[in-house]
């Protein structure tokens, strides 16, 4: 009798019960709603929230250090990025070709003193290259590039472009040409066009929801009077994010990039110290994003479920007893 007294839900008797085919749509129409509220925090519980934040980057400290031991992948990873990139030169013969890091350069054999010996790799465009930069060369032409490094994390340069050898040959027959016609120099110097492709140049993992991938499946075709030689100068910041997903945690880069094409004239008016081809300049933000992902407390997954249920049908219970109130006060006036 005690816990009869304490019910605070009043009782209709059934005699007083109207039972309507409104009354069963609304019910209806109630529960669908819950069910779906119902489901959808049940996906969203289960798929969990995204979170942003920035954060100083993690500072560190190595030594800088020419070793080809410490330098070489799997050695030491201590204060080093992998680097991997895959470029394709349309135009270039690979003998015409040069690949510096932090000015250690492939021609005089620092760059695989530094970070292994088949850490690059030259060879003719394949199928796959010529397809995936849309066919834009001659079959049997032009040089693909492949390299796997292990840069400081500090800013650096990447280089590829023509070699020495070659920018004196194609300055050479710059001076020869002297004052030809537009068509006639772009005929003879169109195998020094340093237009190309970049399949891919990524600095350590690549962040999995990155929406822009501004160094991947990028084309730079140079049209100019002088066949294609110029410097394509692009700059890169690379954002170090933290990717956070239950237990682990892992280390990603976003790119952010600006660039300029310098034209042979300021080459030479400006003294630029870059020789034609693909020049980048990275550099390292002091800002870190972190991207988590989690999802509430079971407790409160609960409390929503039980609000959203009980709110539903207290919703639809006042505005059908307004809109009933409202009906019943417009038939009055009316009589």
């Amino acid at each position: 009798m005690g816990f009869r007294r304490l019910d605070a839900f009043a009782k209709t008797r059934p005699d007083l019960q109207e039972k309507s085919a409104v009354g069963g749509a609304i019910t209806a129409i109630a529960a669908t709603c819950a069910g779906l509220l119902f489901v959808a925090q049940l996906v969203s519980y289960t798929i969990g929230t995204t979170q942003h934040s920035l954060h100083l980057a993690r500072s560190q400290s190595t030594p800088i250090s020419l070793l080809t031991e410490d330098a070489r992948p799997g050695r030491n990873t201590k204060g080093r990025i992998p680097l991997f990139l895959h470029v394709t030169f349309p135009h270039l013969s690979c003998n015409q070709l040069d690949i510096s890091l932090d000015g250690a350069s492939l021609l005089t054999g620092e760059l695989e003193k530094i970070h292994g010996k088949h850490s690059i790799e030259m060879y003719a465009p394949t199928n796959y290259d010529a397809a995936a930069s849309n066919n834009a060369f001659k079959r049997g032409k032009g040089c693909t590039v492949v390299g796997h490094l292990s840069p400081q994390v500090v800013s650096g340069v990447l280089t590829i472009g023509i070699s020495r050898p070659a920018w004196i040959e194609s300055s050479r027959k710059i001076a020869m040409l002297g004052l030809a016609d537009e068509s006639t120099m772009a005929a003879e110097l169109s195998h020094f066009n340093v237009s190309h492709f970049i399949h891919n140049i990524q600095f350590g993992d690549a962040f999995p929801f990155a929406t822009e991938k501004p160094l991947e499946k990028r084309g730079h075709w140079i049209k100019n009077a002088y066949g294609g030689i110029a410097v394509e100068h692009i700059q890169v910041k690379l954002i170090p994010t933290m990717y956070k997903k239950l237990f682990t945690e892992t280390l990603a880069y976003q790119v952010s990039l600006s660039e300029h094409t310098i034209q042979p004239a300021t080459l030479v008016t400006k003294g630029v110290a870059f020789l034609p081809g693909l020049v980048l300049n990275y550099d390292f933000t002091p800002l870190a994003v972190y991207h988590s992902n989690g999802r509430d407390s079971f407790l409160v997954f609960l409390s929503s479920l039980i609000s959203i249920v009980g709110g539903v049908f207290v919703t639809v219970g006042l505005l059908t007893g307004c809109l009933v109130h409202s009906a019943q006060a417009v038939a009055k006036k009316i009589d």
